[in-house]
């Protein structure tokens, strides 16, 4: 038995289900104070004495902030959904997940930060390849999370879902940290610092939705890990 095992069983196996929802909910609120933070790094301009146009001036100059705080608000939702989808799964937890979780953690609330670096210093080299490893990271510790819950000799779940569908999650999980690492890397080779690039992993991700559903819809979602 590892020494990590043997510890957790030193917890009533009544609480349990209430230990995960700990795990749980300390992960929601990390998200909520990362997501809340981004909208704090941008300052309101002051607008004392200055006539109308001059007010819409300042809101323009402030538009590489917002495109900054909607590209990470959007990479937080979807690690967030990932979670969420991941955890629903989940029935059983050992020291390694709940260490895993809080490395996951530890990118989502670096966004903040990356976010309103990029945000100051849009087209320039070295931001943009923070926020890119960044949301690089991130997925690399997500994808490694999903490997770890879904390994059926872990004991972590008791129902998940089929190969193929497990194939589909892996997918999606792998798309974006290799995106984001070919724009950090590609930086230094000529493409240009600019976020604009970033949407092109919506259609990407587009794709590889509807081929995926496509594929697999005749499959069934959910298997129980006893019957394999």
């Amino acid at each position: 038995m590892k020494k990590h095992e043997h510890i957790l069983e030193q917890h009533d196996p009544e609480r349990r289900d209430f230990q995960i929802e700990r795990i749980i909910l300390f992960t929601d609120a990390v998200f909520a104070i990362a997501i809340t933070l981004l909208v704090i790094e941008i300052k309101a301009p002051e607008a004392h004495h200055l006539d109308t146009k001059h007010q819409l001036f300042q809101l323009l100059r402030m538009t590489p902030k917002f495109i900054g705080f909607m590209m990470s608000f959007g990479v937080i939702a979807i690690y967030w959904r990932s979670h969420h989808r991941v955890f629903g799964f989940v029935h059983n937890f050992t020291e390694k997940l709940i260490w895993l979780n809080m490395l996951f953690l530890l990118p989502i609330v670096l966004m903040p930060f990356s976010s309103a670096y990029l945000s100051e210093n849009i087209y320039l080299t070295v931001p943009f390849t923070i926020y890119s490893c960044n949301v690089a990271l991130t997925g690399l510790i997500n994808y490694i999370v999903l490997r770890y819950v879904f390994n059926s000799k872990n004991n972590i779940v008791k129902n998940r879902p089929s190969a193929d569908f497990l194939s589909l999650f892996y997918a999606r999980a792998t798309t974006i940290p290799i995106f984001f690492t070919c724009c950090a890397v590609g930086v230094w080779f000529g493409l240009p610092p600019n976020p604009i690039f970033y949407m092109l992993l919506i259609p990407l991700l587009f794709i590889l939705g509807k081929y995926n559903a496509r594929k697999y819809k005749e499959q069934p979602t959910v298997t129980k890990v006893n019957e394999e």
